[in-house]
């Protein structure tokens, strides 16, 4: 049995209709339509994932990402790296207090 493909424009129809009664299952049912296809579409449309409601996304890459992507990835890597360090370094100085605290206390 082959899935049935629907336009966009007719996906952006029934979600906006789901919308604006507030109740994509409802709207799903009106059009003989499995509500998490509704859900799923109205869900890919708030993200703007306009060539997978397509049926046409599926063959290619959504995103491919460009050298600034990179360079932004990396960035972030470093600070994140080093936030990691400086609560590494932080729970080990705690460790140490605690140890020294309960020596002089026991």
């Amino acid at each position: 049995m082959k899935k049935k493909q629907y336009d966009l424009n007719f996906k952006k129809m029934v979600v906006a209709k789901g919308k604006e009664i507030g109740n994509m299952t409802a709207v799903a049912r009106q059009h003989e339509l499995d509500p998490k296809v509704v859900l799923r579409w109205a869900r890919e449309l708030n993200r703007k994932d306009l060539e997978r409601l397509d049926g046409e996304g599926i063959k290619q890459a959504k995103f491919v990402p460009t050298a600034e992507d990179y360079a932004e990835l990396a960035k972030e890597n470093e600070k994140l790296k080093k936030l990691f360090a400086e609560q590494a370094l932080e729970r080990d100085i705690l460790k140490d207090l605690l140890k020294k605290r309960t020596r002089t206390c026991g």
